[in-house]
């Protein structure tokens, strides 16, 4: 039975229990996930708000990295999904699970699709400073 992968980048709040739920597979005996979360800091700066803009190329860009580490031996499900627009401090911005064999497995796969979407996902973060102020980042 081939992976399973599921994306997608929505407006919509992200519900972290559900996604990770949807990594579980029986045979899996690990579930590994990463919650990012809008900081009310950075930089020495308070934050008040983050905007999220993506590209259109953007869903795609994330299933293709997802597919990727579904190749990986032991990695059967695979969960990427991440929020645009404006959030707010505490809001969960990305949620990543991954379901497979054995926990190695699914931890650095976790991290390896972090840091692959926090480089290659055309999505941009303004966020909005508690002096009135924006700073621009690069890629989420």
């Amino acid at each position: 039975m081939p992976a399973r992968v599921f994306t997608g980048i929505t407006d919509e709040p992200l519900d972290a229990t559900a996604l990770t739920n949807a990594a579980r597979d029986p045979r899996c005996g690990a579930v590994a996930v990463f919650v990012g979360a809008v900081r009310n800091h950075d930089g020495g700066q308070s934050v008040d708000a983050i905007e999220y803009s993506s590209h259109p190329s953007s869903p795609q860009v994330l299933h293709s990295l997802a597919d990727r580490l579904a190749e990986r031996a032991g990695v059967h499900v695979v969960v990427a999904w991440h929020r645009i627009g404006r959030l707010e401090v505490g809001d969960d911005a990305m949620v990543v699970a991954v379901g497979a064999e054995h926990r190695a497995q699914a931890f650095t796969a976790v991290e390896t699709l972090v840091e692959e979407v926090k480089a290659q996902l055309p999505i941009w973060k303004k966020q909005q400073l508690a002096d009135g102020t924006h700073s621009w980042s690069g890629l989420s």
